[in-house]
């Protein structure tokens, strides 16, 4: 609102000193011509007769000149003489005359003989004479006497009028401005107030509505008003996404810290219970040894969960660099593979490994080692028994692929939306198992950190879990396999390159 007034003073002030100004100018310009017509009129009363210069002045036809009070004044002068007439008014006062020749009339503010301001014109001028005007008979033409006038008196007039009552009018005027300057700015603040009041209803319901909220009413939405301005439909429309955000925030919070704490409870219970039996029966070796094994295995799968999450806390908090180095992309998942070998033998499942011997990867050693590892994990503990586990890589222009599938009985459509949140099972009662259902949560993390895009896909029991990224332009490459890079692609934290 003040930065609308500001304007709006700021237009009227100048709209109001422009009319200001044409209208004095005007005012001015038709008083000047007053009073040069004045001047004419006295020049057309002033005549010569036998060489001498003659005014019929009348007072009854011009008052002015001879009023006692707020006169007007004239003075005449010949072009080198002394004063030939002068109105009564002026007693012994002279006007101002301005030396040498004035071809035309000559305007000026003067102060008058009675100590008021006023405005002076002073004309040169041929006065009238018998011989010149039979002269211009005979010569049979108009003006014919102004080719004589050279050899004739040439006479000087000044009159003078007060200009306080043009001074009035001016101040009036800006008076008058001033005034409808200040009431249409006020009027305007009125009015501005009064829109921007009713306008700024719906923000102002819009904001009590806000500040009813809680952690427990976020997942309602804002209602959308039927009378809501287009600018708020926008916001209210953000709100509501922002606010489903925050209470999918706060629902994965709580489902997490129930998580956690029901994780970290059963290996803690069974390792209480380990110690007591140890503790009940101190002479029975086998039994002990047995308990300290148990007890170790609970302590390292303790330590899996911490690890994660410590991973986790890492990777969203920015907190990891990613160092490339090249290596074969074959031999980093053969090698990610020989860990998970023994169980995954123990299930009778089969590893089958899709990637070509020449296609090399510049990126994370250790973070890509990482993410296989996790993904082969969750593949040999949730997998079919006797079924197959497949990787695969391939380039596709300037894009790369890389996929791990396995045979699942578990798995539905409805649950891909939730393979990558942290601690999610299919099992809600989360029985057995020596997985959290972190794996696929460190995999999402890692694939944000080398600017990958995951997709999890499920067919005819089959799931798959895709990464996708461009290849980079930065990435060192063999000049037979420089066509696969398109060039102009973003740089990203993974390429994959033919070796020649």
């Amino acid at each position: 609102m003040l930065w609308l007034l500001a304007g709006m003073g700021l237009l009227l002030a100048a709209g109001g000193l422009a009319l200001s100004g044409i209208l004095g100018s005007q005012l001015r310009r038709d008083y000047d011509a007053a009073l040069i017509a004045k001047a004419r009129s006295l020049e057309t009363l002033t005549e010569e007769r036998g060489g001498k210069v003659w005014v019929e002045f009348s007072d009854k036809i011009m008052p002015e000149f001879e009023r006692r009070e707020n006169p007007d004044y004239f003075q005449l002068w010949l072009r080198k003489g002394p004063v030939l007439e002068r109105s009564r008014s002026l007693g012994d006062h002279d006007l101002s005359r301005a030396g040498g020749p004035l071809d035309r009339p000559r305007l000026s503010d003067v102060v008058l003989p009675d100590g008021r301001r006023g405005r002076q014109v002073e004309i040169s001028f041929q006065p009238r004479s018998e011989v010149l005007e039979q002269e211009e008979e005979t010569e049979g033409r108009p003006g014919a006497s102004d080719d004589l006038a050279d050899h004739g008196p040439r006479a000087t007039l000044a009159v003078a009028h007060s200009r306080e009552d043009l001074d009035a009018l001016l101040a009036s005027v800006q008076v008058t401005l001033i005034v409808a300057v200040l009431g249409l700015l006020g009027g305007t603040a009125l009015l501005i107030k009064m829109v921007v009041g009713i306008t700024l209803l719906p923000l102002d319901r819009l904001a009590h509505q806000l500040a009813g909220m809680g952690v427990d009413s976020l997942g309602r939405e804002l209602p959308r008003e039927a009378d809501a301005p287009a600018e708020i439909v926008p916001v209210i429309h953000h709100l509501n996404a922002l606010l489903a955000r925050l209470d999918a925030s706060f629902v994965r919070e709580r489902s997490f810290s129930a998580n956690l704490a029901h994780e970290l409870r059963t290996p803690l219970a069974e390792l209480r219970a380990m110690t007591e039996v140890a503790l009940k029966w101190p002479d029975d070796g086998a039994a002990t040894l047995e308990a300290l094994r148990e007890a170790q295995d609970i302590g390292a799968q303790m330590e899996r969960v911490v690890v994660n999450l410590l991973a986790l806390a890492r990777f969203d908090g920015k907190q990891q660099t990613v160092s490339p180095s090249e290596m074969r992309l074959r031999e980093l998942a053969a090698s990610s593979w020989e860990a998970f070998c023994p169980e995954a033998e123990a299930r009778q499942m089969t590893f089958e490994l899709a990637v070509p011997e020449p296609l090399r990867v510049v990126t994370d050693r250790e973070k890509l080692a990482l993410l296989l590892a996790n993904l082969f994990s969750n593949a040999v503990a949730h997998g079919r028994p006797g079924g197959v586990v497949a990787c695969a890589a391939s380039v596709t222009g300037d894009e790369f692929e890389l996929r791990v599938g396995n045979f699942t009985d578990s798995l539905t459509v409805a649950d891909l939306p939730r393979i990558f949140d942290r601690f999610w099972r299919k099992d809600p009662a989360r029985s057995g198992g020596r997985h959290a259902g972190l794996g696929l949560s460190l995999v999402s993390a890692l694939c944000d950190l080398l600017e990958l895009t995951k997709q999890a896909s499920l067919a005819d029991g089959w799931f798959e879990i895709t990464l996708r990224g461009r290849l980079s332009s930065s990435s060192i490459l063999h000049p037979s396999t420089a066509s696969l890079a398109a060039a102009g692609g973003r740089s990203s934290g993974f390429a994959i390159q033919e070796a020649t």
